[in-house]
């Protein structure tokens, strides 16, 4: 059986510069030694919040990424963490940078955006998850039906579609794991479903996959 998983989770960096014409700040900055555990969370998505590499956020906990983590359970984490947001003039919530760069032009919370932290390659704008493939190839980007390690896959669903962020494959049993936002309206990043074959589900429509190269 022919496995290929994902050994860490990098921090998004800052690779576009939009105008904030029309855009109104906010920053929230807090210090925080620790991290109270909520129902729903996973490393993945509380070193999200954070700006931190979810392994090293485990490892600063004296546990793997595989550790099972409760609700109430409190978590150290990074002591400084500053977030900054625009409601941009559609009225849709993007992440800024601390030079007031937007550094993810995808509304908050949606699979796009939780893509687009994981992987700063995607393009600032393929508009939503089922145009996504169509778009990339547009742009020059690879794109298959083979899931990789590192690629988006994306579901046309005949609506506005899904993506999300391959983590590991398993090719012998057709299934791969995923972190991704927006899944059944959870609008964090997280492993919601583990193992699972994309193609199962007829619903979804077309799936594809675009590749970082």
């Amino acid at each position: 059986m022919k496995r290929s998983s994902l050994s860490s989770l990098r921090k998004p960096v800052t690779i576009c510069a939009l105008s904030l014409s029309g855009f109104m700040l906010g920053t929230t900055t807090t210090n925080a030694d620790t991290h109270t555990i909520q129902a729903g969370e996973s490393f993945y998505s509380i070193a999200n919040q954070y700006g931190m590499d979810a392994y090293d956020l485990a490892a600063m906990n004296n546990l793997t990424i595989n550790s099972l983590i409760l609700p109430g359970q409190q978590l150290t984490v990074s002591s400084t963490v500053t977030s900054t947001s625009t409601t941009t003039s559609q009225g849709y919530e993007v992440e800024v940078g601390a030079d007031g760069r937007v550094t993810n032009p995808y509304p908050v919370g949606q699979c796009t955006w939780g893509v687009k932290s994981l992987a700063p390659w995607v393009g600032d704008w393929w508009g939503n998850g089922g145009d996504w493939s169509a778009n990339a190839a547009a742009q020059g980007y690879s794109t298959g039906t083979t899931p990789t390690v590192g690629s988006v896959v994306c579901w046309t669903d005949g609506g506005y579609g899904h993506v999300a962020y391959v983590t590991a494959v398993d090719y012998a049993s057709n299934q791969i794991q995923v972190l991704e936002a927006n899944y059944k309206d959870q609008q964090q990043i997280n492993n919601y479903r583990g193992w699972f074959n994309p193609t199962a589900n007829p619903a979804a429509g077309q799936v594809s996959y675009i590749y970082p190269y």
